[in-house]
């Protein structure tokens, strides 16, 4: 597999960050969410023995949830296609429903470094909040039952 060049790295950078400013979600799962979601990311990568690159630049596209606006975006700053797919399988299994088609370490890195902010008081808070603001709307029961599953999972 080719590697990134440092130019393409900024490029992705930029592109994610640049998407979650445009793009703003509820206040719990904007620019520092994904950060800290890279952060782990890494950290788990180097102890998992994982790609440390694809699964950083895997957690910082994590939020665009789109797979196809994803590869779009590679695309147009041309990055590989193998890169590209494996990004995208990362973006693809970051959800409690799609983690179980995950076939590569680095995506249940970038789905485990999401995770991990669930777990603690503010993690919890976080994602009930989450929850029961539009466009999920669940009510606080279900939004309690939801994070509960999340946590164990």
């Amino acid at each position: 597999m080719k590697r990134l060049t440092k130019t393409q790295i900024r490029k992705i950078e930029k592109l994610a960050l640049d998407y979650y400013r445009k793009n703003p979600m509820e206040p719990l799962h904007g620019i520092e969410h994904v950060r800290r979601t890279a952060k782990f990311a890494e950290y788990l990568a180097r102890k998992e023995k994982a790609d440390v690159q694809i699964a950083r630049l895997g957690a910082l596209l994590h939020q665009i949830h789109d797979k196809n606006l994803v590869e779009k975006l590679l695309r147009e700053i041309n990055i590989d296609e193998e890169i590209i797919q494996k990004l995208v399988h990362c973006v693809e299994c970051c959800e409690v429903e799609s983690i179980e088609n995950a076939t590569t370490i680095e995506a249940k890195v970038v789905y485990d470094a999401d995770k991990l902010q669930v777990i603690g008081p503010f993690g919890i808070i976080r994602e009930i909040i989450c929850d029961v603001l539009p466009p999920r709307n669940r009510s606080f029961y279900e939004a309690l039952k939801h994070t509960k599953m999340i946590e164990q999972k």
